[in-house]
């Protein structure tokens, strides 16, 4: 006989068509997800990079790390050192034997220069130094100057002596010029050019100088330069 004291623990169990209920579906019971394609896919890879992009980037920036370098020595020693070009002036001028005829001139000239190193650091070797005589742009004569040292600070005399004879030049120039002689005045310009060297102890640094000394006047009469001294340009 059944305890009815005992309490109940269950429900009925509900039939259809007379058959139990299947139990309701778990975790466990219910049915995975199938991938309908066996192979997993792979995304392709990524083309290879080109290396030579890279290399000229790497390139470019070396150079640039090594051209600001140099030129953050090359400001350091410009404060340093301070370079300057040397002073020129021509102190005299002279012109004797002038003749200038169908197209032919003969002449001597006669020039000092001073030349002046106003560096405080550097001195300047002049090693192979020219000058040359103009009317205007045309070139009458060129003579050479011999080699000279400049310490710093140092003042240089420099003379040079020019000639032609009986040289050929073109009418119009000869024209020129005696027509300023014959108003007085005779204008020539003188060119110096030089390849120096500049020292700073161990340092050693070249390049060319170039020296103009424009509208030199000399007397039609005498020959001699008029107006003193003359500072020249220096390039």
């Amino acid at each position: 006989m059944q305890d009815s004291s005992r309490p109940v623990t269950g429900y009925p169990v509900h039939t259809i068509n007379g058959c139990a209920a299947p139990p309701p579906a778990t975790a466990a019971t219910a049915y995975p997800y199938v991938n309908p394609n066996p192979y997993p896919y792979y995304p392709p890879p990524p083309p290879p990079q080109n290396p030579r992009p890279t290399f000229f980037r790497r390139l470019i920036m070396a150079c640039s790390v090594v051209l600001a370098i140099f030129g953050f020595i090359l400001f350091i020693f410009w404060l340093v050192v301070r370079p300057k070009h040397p002073d020129f002036s021509i102190q005299s001028l002279s012109l004797s034997n002038f003749n200038a005829s169908n197209q032919h001139v003969t002449a001597t000239w006669n020039a000092q220069f001073q030349v002046s190193n106003p560096n405080k650091k550097l001195s300047i070797t002049y090693r192979d130094v020219s000058s040359s005589v103009f009317h205007d742009d045309y070139f009458l004569t060129e003579t050479r100057i011999g080699p000279f040292v400049q310490g710093t600070r140092n003042v240089t005399t420099v003379e040079a002596s020019y000639s032609v004879v009986n040289s050929f030049v073109n009418e119009n120039v000869v024209d020129a010029m005696n027509g300023e002689k014959s108003h007085g005045q005779i204008k020539f310009n003188v060119k110096v050019v030089a390849d120096v060297v500049l020292r700073y102890g161990s340092w050693r640094g070249r390049r060319y100088l170039r020296v103009w000394c424009d509208d030199i006047s000399l007397s039609g009469s005498s020959g001699k330069m008029t107006g003193g001294p003359q500072k020249c340009s220096v390039g």
